[in-house]
């Protein structure tokens, strides 16, 4: 689905029908304002009824009216929308009460996206969200019987990250999605914190080596964040933050990568606002985000999607069995069909130079499975003969987890003898400093921060370690005047 008004629109659904093999006949167009928000006659008339008379022209399903029980003899599940649509639908009823605020809770406000997921339903009240009916399912969505759609959008802040989304997924999967997972908790809710704990142990438990934050604050300023990083979890920040907001990274091509907050998309096409564009101008291929405050129950939820993407789901349909509503706020931003995972749960796994060190950890995964002594001596054994520093990494880490500080401080130390680059040096200098914190608290922490002061002392990570030394000793109030 592109606008017509847009060449930039036009151009990507072609593009994307030709990446993914879809018939010319499903491309639909639609002549509708090139505005983030629009009105709820706006959406009706320029977009939800247009695609009902295609749907009806084109027989989607059958009955080809507006139903409310499954459909028969159904084509079309997803829906594909590209650049310069309209993503918002503003509040308009119920009217807020005089010298009152907009009731976020009884509102006919939603993202576009998740409205056109109930297309073919008709006859729901429009001041709140509807029950989700495939969530937290694990089906392929077409023998699922549900009548909603699945919705994905694609787009970004520059045409070349628009076209990047066309193209990359397709591309990414033929050899799978591979590379680190960070996951950063610390947010203002216990539940939200819950989750992000769930994705820690389920991408460490599918053999994927994992970074965790899980100090109060998101990652700091300059933190040397690897390049092969290709799945993070994080909250809870208003605006990109951190590594995010560093020219120097970029994600593995094919990330997912999600930041939980109530407006993640609210000002999808500002620079420097929200997360969601944000985190696709760092080269992420799929992210979700909100365009109104959802609260924190009608969100998505990382935990469900990342477990269903590790099962082998698409994004499509990982993403829409976390999301509980509909007709909400919620948005995916993705290639609906990009399966990033599909061949790690298949076993389908061709050996390449440059995913060998991540191929590894995942195969002594499935080898030794929870034997992690016959496993990390396996994994030693690699980590010797490679000249880079990433099995000591994973190892030195793993170990961190596994309450084994001491471990983990011999291994980092070890590894820096293989660091490729200035980045993966800071990286590991302050992950040592995270195995002394654990070790023997805040004390030991700060008896060895000076030295490693030293050996960063030109390094353009340093803000990294400032940050943290002032959260863990944060410097004196100025005297009151």
């Amino acid at each position: 689905v592109y606008n017509g008004k847009s060449e930039l629109s036009r151009r990507m659904a072609r593009e994307y029908a030709r990446v993914r093999g879809v018939p010319e006949g499903n491309l639909v167009s639609l002549d509708c304002p090139m505005t983030s928000e629009i009105s709820r006659k706006e959406y009706e008339d320029t977009i939800r009824v247009p695609l009902l008379e295609a749907a009806r022209k084109q027989r989607w399903w059958v009955p080809s009216g507006i139903a409310s029980s499954p459909l028969m003899n159904r084509k079309i599940f997803v829906l594909v929308l590209m650049a310069d649509l309209p993503m918002k639908i503003r509040h308009e009823t119920p009217a807020p009460l005089p010298g009152k605020g907009v009731n976020q809770m009884q509102t006919d406000r939603a993202a576009v996206d998740s409205e056109l997921a109930l297309l073919a339903v008709g006859g729901y009240e429009r001041k709140s969200w509807q029950v989700n009916p495939y969530f937290n399912k694990r089906e392929d969505f077409v023998g699922s019987g549900l009548p909603s759609f699945l919705v994905c959008r694609l787009d970004g802040l520059t045409p070349d990250t628009c076209m990047r989304l066309v193209a990359e997924p397709a591309n990414v999967e033929k050899k799978g999605l591979w590379g680190w997972a960070v996951v950063d908790r610390g947010g203002p809710y216990a539940q939200g914190d819950r989750w992000l704990d769930d994705v820690f142990e389920r991408v460490r438990e599918a053999g994927i080596p994992a970074y965790l934050d899980d100090w109060p604050q998101t990652l700091p300023e300059k933190f040397p964040l690897s390049r092969d990083t290709a799945l993070y979890c994080g909250w809870y920040a208003g605006n990109a933050n951190g590594p995010f907001s560093d020219p120097s990274f970029r994600f593995r091509p094919g990330a997912i990568a999600m930041h939980l907050h109530s407006f993640s998309a609210a000002d999808f096409k500002v620079p420097g606002r929200g997360w969601s564009s944000a985190l696709l101008e760092k080269g992420a291929a799929v992210t979700v985000g909100n365009v109104y405050e959802p609260f924190l129950g009608a969100c998505h939820r990382f935990d469900i999607f990342v477990d269903r993407l590790l099962d082998g789901y698409t994004v499509a349909e990982a993403s829409w069995m976390s999301m509980p509503v509909l007709s909400w706020q919620g948005v995916v931003f993705g290639d609906p069909l990009y399966r990033p995972y599909a061949r790690m749960k298949d076993m389908d796994v061709e050996p390449t130079e440059e995913d060998r060190y991540f191929q590894g950890w995942w195969a002594s995964s499935v080898q030794f499975g929870d034997r992690w002594k016959d496993r990390s001596a396996r994994l030693m054994e690699s980590a010797r003969k490679a000249p880079f520093s990433c099995l000591y990494e994973a190892l030195a880490l793993e170990c961190l987890y596994r309450k084994e500080p001491a471990r983990a401080g011999e291994l980092l130390s070890s590894a820096l003898d293989g660091a490729a680059d200035a980045r993966t040096r800071a990286r590991l200098l302050l992950e040592i400093l995270m195995a002394e914190r654990a070790r023997g608290g805040n004390k030991a922490f700060l008896q060895r921060a000076d030295g490693i002061r030293g050996l960063m002392s030109s390094s353009a990570f340093l803000p990294a370690l400032e940050e943290w030394l002032a959260r863990v000793a944060p410097p004196p109030a100025p005297p009151k005047k």
